[in-house]
């Protein structure tokens, strides 16, 4: 189980540390990993994707602490935010709260720490169910993947030269058709080095980023410097994996089952014709899978009429 970042802000060295041994008594049993800041500056550096819930006191050196949670917002936009403070609700903007914070709790408050240990126990649990984005669609997209026969062997072979005609073109040692399950990604097909590769968990993936793209494809020059697989840069990187372009392949009801994926073991940037081409490949790719499913006993695919 991956650890569980707090990060616990305040400018009064005592409180901070009183609030994170109790904390710590009351979260035992998901091993939580604190870490504190006193100020705003110190508090933004120590953001990154893994976190999973700031407790920030309001009154900061240099700023608030709903400056602090803008810039969680914007890196971590799954992690609970909760304003831990002394500061009297009346004295904090109620629109600046909105949409937020996910609670306030008064350090003063009867039962004020169990309270925080509570908020802080839900936002973990979510964390722990869900590190990565969801489409909305999930449940419909996990069952239009299901209504394919994606064993087929005559299947595989048409999406290896797939792979392989994405190879090509972009000059990379690997390419994969991935298929995106509820809580794995699956190599359908390989070229060159992917075909070393095996399931892998979905929370380590960046396909599972490029699913929810509203374009459809997810160009990615240098993973190392994107905020969104900082805490996976070294699984990547272990699979030689640096720069990445991915598209979708979307069935005819618009639902996406997975992408088609080039990668590169060196920063790279993508054209627009670049993203173009491999679009058009993803689709060719999802006829290919629609036509078998057809001729494969005539069986409706994706709830249409074969």
């Amino acid at each position: 189980m991956p650890s569980h970042r707090i990060l616990c802000v305040d400018p009064d060295e005592d409180a901070r540390q009183d609030t994170v041994e109790r904390l710590r008594t009351e979260l035992t049993e998901f091993d939580p990993v604190f870490e504190t800041a006193a100020t705003l500056d110190d508090a933004t550096t120590a953001v990154s994707t893994d976190l999973a819930a700031v407790v920030t006191e309001y009154d900061l050196a240099d700023g608030t602490g709903l400056e602090l949670v803008t810039a969680v917002r914007d890196t971590a936009p799954d992690a609970g935010c909760i304003l831990y403070t002394d500061a009297a609700p009346d004295a904090i903007s109620t629109d600046e709260l909105r949409g937020t914070i996910t609670e306030y709790v008064g350090k003063g408050s009867v039962f004020g720490t169990e309270r925080l240990a509570r908020l802080l126990q839900t936002t973990v649990e979510g964390k722990s169910q869900a590190s990565y984005p969801l489409p909305q669609n999930e449940r419909e997209r996990l069952a239009a993947l299901q209504s394919y026969d994606l064993d087929d062997r005559a299947l595989l072979e048409s999406l290896d030269r797939i792979t392989d005609l994405a190879a090509t073109h972009f000059s990379v040692e690997r390419a994969s058709i991935n298929i995106i399950s509820e809580h794995s990604q699956d190599f359908l097909a390989c070229y060159g080095g992917a075909n070393e590769w095996d399931t892998m968990d979905r929370q380590d993936s960046i396909c599972t980023f490029t699913i929810v793209e509203d374009d459809d494809v997810l160009a990615v020059e240098d993973v190392t410097e994107d905020p969104r697989f900082e805490s996976r840069s070294d699984t990547l990187l272990d699979m030689g994996i640096r720069a990445y372009l991915g598209a979708n392949l979307v069935t005819r009801s618009g639902l996406v089952i997975g992408p088609l994926c080039i990668y590169d073991d060196e920063p790279r940037s993508f054209s627009a014709a670049d993203e173009a081409y491999l679009r058009d490949l993803a689709a060719v790719a999802m006829d290919v899978i629609e036509l078998h499913a057809r001729l494969d006993g005539g069986v409706e695919t994706d709830g249409e009429e074969p």
